[in-house]
């Protein structure tokens, strides 16, 4: 049964689940397992594997997975497979978790760090909880299939790596100020993610081969040293909080990728953080994060950087910036007009 909470348990590096073959190789390996996606993703890919009938995740209200959870569990599958983005992985991880079946994962572009994860992200009451741990016995990564994926997609992947810079910062805050343990080490093989990433910004841009490959493994990286932290403080902080408590006030979802990008920006700017280099890492791998591109209105984000405090607290997030110096009116509008002067140029 799949638990509340994050449980930091995997003795396993998620580098070791990859497999890098082609989807239809792993559906055909599998016959008559229970295949999860999303109506956009197959819309696009569906017509490629013309014998695979895949139930369509309701999304991840936690309510709606139950119910979604309960009606496949008349069916008698060998395992689970996740076809999709971050919610289709994270939906198939519920219903594995509740069928209590083995699972493979199969982004169709690496838009999040969901697939290396073995956590669930769902919705509860409009708030985003984490749930696990469930891990899968495999990650199918088709290279082929996720460059088919609109470029801006894989391009806005690089928000679950970017967020290290602001995390990290935050991470040093709360040892400061509350006594959290804090591990050098692992910030430190934290901050060479970002730097790997800044030599290969190429490749991200152009969605290369190398730049997928890359990025898959950086995101298991990633997860590996959040694993070993016992916690996400070497990848999450103040951004990942700003972009659900701006979804919570919004009441929408947002493209994660560039979301986590501008709320790293902006994160950083009032962090005194060095802004601009998380606006030349992100430029020069193509990813376009400005609010308007996002559907996201600038009031609705100067409302979401003043009240990260207010929504931290109530939900008993992780100390970060937003409680040790919260937000002001000033601070805030200072942040939003230096991203309208500097965010989105091209170097």
């Amino acid at each position: 049964m799949i638990r509340a909470g994050i449980i930091y348990c995997v003795n396993i590096h998620p580098y070791q689940l990859i497999a890098y073959e082609p989807l239809a190789t792993a559906l055909e390996a599998v016959p008559g397992a229970c295949v999860i996606s999303q109506a956009e993703v197959w819309d696009a890919i569906g017509d490629q594997f013309p014998r695979t009938r895949p139930f369509m995740t309701p999304g991840l209200y936690e309510e709606a997975l139950n119910s979604f959870a309960n009606n496949l569990s008349s069916g008698s599958y060998p395992c689970v497979i996740g076809i999709g983005g971050g919610t289709a992985c994270d939906s198939a991880k519920f219903v594995a978790a509740h069928l209590d079946l083995p699972l493979i994962l199969a982004p169709s572009a690496l838009t999040v760090d969901a697939p290396f994860t073995d956590s669930v992200a769902v919705r509860r009451e409009g708030k985003i909880h984490y749930m696990g741990p469930i891990v899968p016995t495999k990650i199918v990564i088709d290279t082929a299939l996720i460059q088919s994926a609109p470029p801006a997609l894989n391009r806005g992947g690089i928000g679950d790596l970017i967020s290290i810079h602001t995390a990290l910062h935050d991470w040093r805050i709360a040892a400061d100020r509350q006594g959290e343990p804090y591990d050098h080490e692992i910030a430190r093989c934290s901050a060479e993610i970002l730097k790997t990433l800044e030599r290969h910004a190429h490749d991200i841009q152009e969605v290369s081969e190398a730049g997928i490959i890359l990025l898959a493994q950086l995101f298991c990286e990633e997860v590996a040293l959040c694993y070993e932290a016992k916690s996400s403080r070497p990848e999450e902080g103040s951004e990942h909080h700003i972009l659900y408590n701006l979804e919570y006030r919004t009441g929408k979802t947002y493209l994660h990728g560039p979301a986590v990008v501008l709320c790293a920006i902006l994160a950083a700017h009032l962090q005194g953080n060095t802004p601009a280099y998380l606006t030349r890492l992100a430029n020069s791998c193509g990813v376009d994060y400005m609010p308007e591109s996002l559907g996201i209105g600038w009031d609705a984000l100067s409302e979401a950087l003043l009240t990260a405090n207010e929504y931290t607290q109530q939900d008993q997030l992780p100390y970060t910036f937003l409680q040790a110096f919260p937000p002001t009116p000033q601070r805030v509008e200072a942040a939003l007009n230096w991203l309208s002067k500097h965010g989105g140029e091209r170097s």
